[in-house]
């Protein structure tokens, strides 16, 4: 289960970031997600489920995950129309060809940690 790997990481992440203000609980954790990633293929309960899952036990156990989804520059190999690809397949809206040249950014990023006061 590649999610479950995923959002163990991401609560690692947050605990590393709080490891300086042991006191904090966050709230919400924002990731920024490629439009590419695979993780759309899942749906957002599932994701929020297996948040809280990985998140038992730990600073993060009351934190609310949300996914913020970013798109990604690709150019047409056909006929060079550049676009934002907003889902994992998509057309080139110029030839209507699925070859497209996405550039290479981050699959899923920790964006935000918001926190309690």
């Amino acid at each position: 289960m590649h999610e479950w790997q995923l959002m163990a990481q991401v609560v690692k992440m947050v605990e590393d970031t709080l490891h300086q203000a042991p006191c904090s609980k966050p709230s919400i954790v924002r990731l920024k997600v490629s439009t590419r990633s695979h993780v759309f293929e899942h749906d957002e309960a599932t994701l929020q489920s297996v948040f809280a899952a990985a998140a038992q036990g730990t600073v993060a156990e009351q934190a609310t995950l949300e996914i913020l989804p970013v798109p990604v520059r690709a150019r047409c190999l056909l006929c060079g129309t550049s676009c934002e690809m907003h889902e994992l397949l998509q057309c080139c809206p110029g030839c209507g060809s699925a070859n497209l040249d996405a550039e290479s950014v981050p699959e899923v990023v920790l964006h935000e940690v918001v926190v309690e006061e």
